[in-house]
């Protein structure tokens, strides 16, 4: 007689015992996952970084939690304290970046405050959702915007600058990943993250100001920007002020 079939609930619950316990990681792919970038040694030693460090800790959280990754329907936030938390929890996610990456150098260190201030956590713990989901180096694209919510970190860029013992202002590449049509550590922590890479010439005052309303109040009151600047530009880009061609987009997580 043939063995009932685990259901869906089972195996989800079998791949979490057998990927959380003792941090028990399966190796990625990354440059598979992000085929359409050119990879190399310092952004490997930067995603591989924070996935070791990011993914077992959330685990744990999710645990105690009672918050299950692999449900369909996962995100049911218990109140607020779903939320305080995982605050509480990001101190002890920056103390194991501190332990992970204190042997590394300094352009590696670099691209890992990059990516942190704009959703790089999220993006390593959706690869290991979706190797595990699946047992393919792929993104696993589900709940995407309410896993953001719960892990994308808070820390201020300069506060993150100094646990990684990095020079914020350094002139470094900040890389953006492709995945299928998808461009992703494109968002921001917060105003004052966007304003710095306004500072650090990754993206244009006026360009981004066109993107999230939000970001342009911001940066029109600090002074990167006028009006009359971001009007020029909608001018340029769109002649015609279709309003399908200029989508506004949430830039910060």
């Amino acid at each position: 007689m043939n063995s009932p079939q685990p259901t869906p609930e089972h195996r989800s619950q079998q791949f979490y015992r057998q990927y959380s316990a003792n941090a028990l990681l399966p190796q990625l792919n990354w440059q598979t996952i992000f085929a359409q970038n050119k990879l190399n040694d310092t952004h490997l030693r930067a995603l591989n970084t924070l996935y070791q460090a990011a993914v077992p800790l959330a685990l744990n959280v999710f645990d105690e939690l009672n918050f299950d990754v692999f449900a369909p329907a996962a995100y049911q936030p218990q109140g607020l304290g779903l939320f305080e938390k995982l605050a509480q929890q990001e101190e002890l996610f920056l103390k194991a970046l501190e332990t992970e990456s204190s042997h590394l150098d300094q352009d590696t260190r670099h691209q890992m405050w990059s990516m942190l201030l704009r959703g790089g956590a999220v993006l390593v713990f959706k690869a290991w959702l979706g190797h595990v989901k699946a047992g393919e180096n792929q993104l696993d694209r589900t709940q995407f915007d309410e896993l953001s919510d719960l892990l994308f970190i808070k820390t201020r860029p300069e506060q993150l600058a100094q646990r990684l013992k990095i020079e914020s202002n350094a002139e470094i590449e900040h890389i953006f990943l492709m995945y299928e049509n998808d461009v992703f550590l494109d968002h921001f922590n917060s105003l004052e993250t966007a304003a710095l890479f306004v500072d650090l010439g990754v993206y244009d005052a006026a360009f981004l100001s066109l993107r999230d309303d939000r970001v342009a109040e911001y940066l029109k009151a600090k002074g990167y920007v006028t009006q009359e600047q971001i009007d020029d530009l909608q001018c340029a880009l769109n002649p015609l002020y279709c309003d399908s061609l200029m989508p506004k987009q949430d830039c910060l997580a």
